[in-house]
């Protein structure tokens, strides 16, 4: 367990100090490749959308595995390394909070294109509506979805399964946002990308979403969340944007009807958006990153406790 948390620390913190990878996107190439695998697979069935996903992740894992193994019987320090780098690859940390703080100063200087461009870099879509309350509300609401995305799913996999399971996460998610049923293109093909998306994400969402409450307001994000999770169609979304709003006392948390990502109206949230919600819900992350290191150091520091005194 120590060495796992260690391997975690050590991953966060190149995380903060080199969070631009001095310009490496360990994922562009994986971009093209799913693209070319969809040209050439996508028949407009899910018998195709699921051979497509086989052949897009299980390669790349089976090599993950593979390294790892190979990496650790030469010698161990070796293996301790690979699994530092890969969770390293996997976390967005801090691109997520620089890129949810550039919103805010555009906001605050009065630059909506600006920060609705910035939105777009952030969360791969514009705001609904052009205005400071429209894109407000946005990037809190992508910040608190790519929190467990980006973060916690990234991490929970890693502990469950090492580097292999960071990285399949990771490729699950990439291969959603590619091929995820929200198209004509994709209904049937992407049937197992989405499927295998909501798979992985959905205990790591829930345990984001209950973080969220105990690190903001745990009574209003657990009333919101009994009563709004349903407003949302995705089903992983619902747990956390109902929480989320409402540890940070932004939900209006009376039932309405059903609606799409980014699609919320405003009006239903208990406040008006702006950039000072942007970096309270930035806050919000890092107290919740914090939460779950502070609990792994503190496990870490009993089990070594229990072997010194044994």
């Amino acid at each position: 367990m120590t060495q796992l948390l260690i391997a975690i620390l050590l991953a966060v913190a190149l995380d903060r100090f080199v969070p631009d990878r001095h310009g490496f996107k360990p994922f562009a190439w994986y971009k093209d490749w799913a693209e070319s695998i969809e040209q050439r697979f996508n028949g407009g069935t899910r018998l195709h959308g699921v051979a497509a996903v086989l052949l897009a992740i299980v390669p790349i894992v089976l090599g993950v595995v593979l390294a790892r193994y190979v990496l650790n019987e030469i010698s161990p320090i070796l293996g301790f390394v690979f699994d530092v780098l890969m969770l390293y690859l996997c976390l967005d940390v801090f691109r997520l909070g620089s890129g949810a703080r550039a919103v805010a100063d555009a906001l605050e200087a009065g630059e909506t294109r600006e920060a609705d461009v910035l939105l777009k870099d952030l969360a791969g879509k514009s705001a609904a509506t052009l205005s400071e309350a429209g894109i407000a509300h946005a990037t809190v609401e992508a910040v608190l979805k790519q929190c467990n995305s980006l973060i916690i799913s990234p991490l929970f996999w890693f502990i469950l399964l090492g580097p292999a399971g960071a990285v399949l996460q990771r490729l699950s998610c990439i291969l959603d946002k590619l091929w995820g049923h929200r198209y004509e293109r994709f209904v049937e093909f992407g049937w197992a990308a989405a499927r295998l998306d909501d798979l992985l994400q959905w205990l790591p969402a829930r345990i984001t979403a209950l973080s969220y409450a105990i690190m903001g307001s745990f009574e209003e994000a657990l009333h919101c969340w009994r009563r709004r999770v349903g407003v949302w169609s995705d089903i992983n979304s619902g747990p956390l944007l109902a929480s989320g709003f409402g540890a940070m006392h932004m939900q209006n948390c009376e039932g309405m009807g059903e609606v799409g990502e980014y699609d919320e109206p405003v009006a239903s949230l208990s406040v008006i958006p702006d950039a000072h919600h942007i970096r309270g819900v930035v806050a919000l992350v890092w107290r919740v990153l914090l939460f779950w290191l502070v609990i792994g150091i503190l496990m870490s520091g009993a089990h070594l406790f229990g072997i010194f005194a044994g």
